[in-house]
């Protein structure tokens, strides 16, 4: 991956000025972040040292309702932003293999995610919702969000694909 600046969105609950610069916060981090920056590879900056974007504003709202979720305190899906963006990519996974990687780990799985953690770092599978990591990103203006059917269908494909590629992983098959 060449290290130029790209376009890309960025999906959020909140809103953001055009020209701003969006950088990696402190905050709590879940246990799959904490183990795929432990299990990164050699010269692959840390995930909690990036933010994250996607290649469509489909993508990015998918990504946006999925991390905004809360049962709770649920967030209309009218409250997703998302913002046409440059950045340098670093890094580009699917966004599945975190959920997957949380789910083992809490159910006390954790001598199953070595698979799980090295498709997130080198995928073999074919990924319909990636994230793109980036130490920081600039926002260029709004863009409309994707509908909430596109998403769900959208996330209903996701959820399929998971347990293929990743069951075809752990068997020492090679997926896509």
């Amino acid at each position: 991956m060449t290290a130029s600046v790209t376009e890309f969105c960025y999906g959020t609950i909140s809103a953001v000025t055009p020209g701003t610069a969006i950088v990696p916060r402190a905050s709590a981090r879940a246990d799959a972040e904490a183990t795929l920056d432990v299990a990164r590879q050699s010269g692959t900056v840390c995930r909690y040292l990036t933010v994250s974007a996607a290649s469509t504003p489909k993508d990015a709202t998918a990504i946006a309702a999925i991390r905004s979720y809360s049962r709770s305190a649920p967030v209309p899906h009218t409250a997703i932003r998302v913002y046409r963006v440059q950045l340098v990519p670093l890094h580009i996974g699917p966004v599945a293999v975190i959920g997957e990687l949380q789910n083992r780990l809490a159910a006390g799985k954790a001598a199953q995610v070595g698979p799980v953690v090295q498709e997130y770092w080198e995928p073999t599978g074919i990924w319909y919702l990636q994230e793109v990591l980036a130490p920081c990103l600039t926002v260029l203006e709004e863009t409309p969000a994707a509908t909430e059917r596109d998403i769900y269908k959208l996330r209903w494909v996701q959820y399929n694909q998971v347990a293929s590629v990743l069951g075809s992983c752990e068997s020492g098959v090679q997926a896509g």
